[in-house]
């Protein structure tokens, strides 16, 4: 992969767990790295590794704020807009706060990126613009049906980030994430399925699916959509949207039982509750345009990605697992 020697980069929500993952590799890959979060949900300690690094710089600030936004990004050349309301079920209590952060904060980077000339802004969008409309793959130009206010902010930083290219210039890039789980992700009411799975397997209680679980998800794993992310940036694609995916969906009840027999744990029962409100059915990415344009190519299908999590989470917080 491309050397990134002499590349300043911001990064916003930095400290999450997708970004804290792309900081790592992007120092790896000799970048100097601007860190940007809040720490509503993002946590230092993520940012434990990135900080051992002369070449990262952290800033506590909000993407709200544009004047703080305009003093760190001089002299920036590419600008990772990870930071954002992410939960769907908080979106739905609170949709002001939500379009808030996702909409005006998304304004604020482009509109900062375009005062300081920042070479490239690459921006974070999710599946959930999509909905429940029937038509599986989902490619980049399917109808957007979203149903939530989470999903609505989203699908308007897709259409500010074309437009900013079309009528200012710049060259704006949305990756379109589909379920990521991995390392850093936390078990808590309002993170990933498999992070609040996994939190419940370690204490040895059953797993709860809202809905009757024949919903699908295309769980893709943090390093390839970090791998994404970083394709991103070498390539010259501006106004572009490019699904990230797995390409590989699995019912969440066929999940479950993968997640309880890898951890050794079949004892444990599969419980259904009345589904939430937001949620969508289905999930699958046509990810044949990241392919041929990145050259992106999934390494992880879901039962290795969930040995590799499984794997840093026993390690992680010294949990007693087997891995079967």
């Amino acid at each position: 992969m491309e050397n990134f020697q002499g590349k300043r980069i911001l990064i916003t929500g930095a400290a999450g767990f997708i970004g804290s993952n792309l900081s790592d590799k992007l120092l790896e890959l000799n970048a100097e790295v601007v860190g940007l979060d809040n720490f509503y949900n993002g946590k230092r300690e993520n940012l434990e590794e990135a900080s051992k690094s002369r070449n990262f710089t952290l800033y506590r600030g909000d993407i709200r704020d544009l004047n703080f936004l305009l003093d760190i990004m001089k002299d920036i050349d590419i600008v990772y807009h990870l930071a954002a309301f992410t939960s769907v079920p908080q979106s739905v209590q609170m949709p002001n706060l939500c379009n808030d952060v996702n909409v005006n904060g998304t304004l604020n980077i482009l509109n900062a990126a375009l005062k300081r000339d920042v070479q490239k802004v690459i921006f974070d969008t999710s599946s959930a613009v999509f909905g429940d409309l029937p038509g599986l793959p989902k490619k980049e130009d399917s109808r957007k049906n979203p149903i939530s206010p989470y999903a609505v902010t989203k699908l308007a930083g897709e259409c500010y980030m074309e437009v900013y290219h079309h009528v200012y210039g710049l060259d704006t890039t949305s990756i379109r994430y589909f379920n990521v789980f991995g390392p850093r992700q936390r078990d808590s009411p309002y993170s990933g399925v498999i992070a609040i799975w996994l939190g419940r397997i370690v204490q040895d209680q059953d797993l709860t699916i809202f809905g009757d679980g024949k919903q699908s998800r295309d769980f893709t794993y943090v390093k390839d959509v970090v791998k994404a992310n970083i394709l991103a940036a070498l390539k010259k694609t501006p106004g572009e949207t490019f699904n990230a995916g797995a390409g590989n969906p699995i019912l969440l009840n066929d999940l479950a039982s993968l997640m309880l027999k890898l951890t050794g744990k079949t004892h444990l029962k599969i419980t259904h509750a009345e589904p939430r409100p937001g949620d969508i059915l289905h999930s699958y990415a046509d990810i044949s345009k990241a392919k041929n344009v990145l050259n992106f190519e999934p390494e992880y299908d879901q039962e290795k990605g969930l040995r590799d999590y499984i794997t840093w989470y026993k390690d992680e917080y010294k949990v007693e697992l087997t891995i079967k």
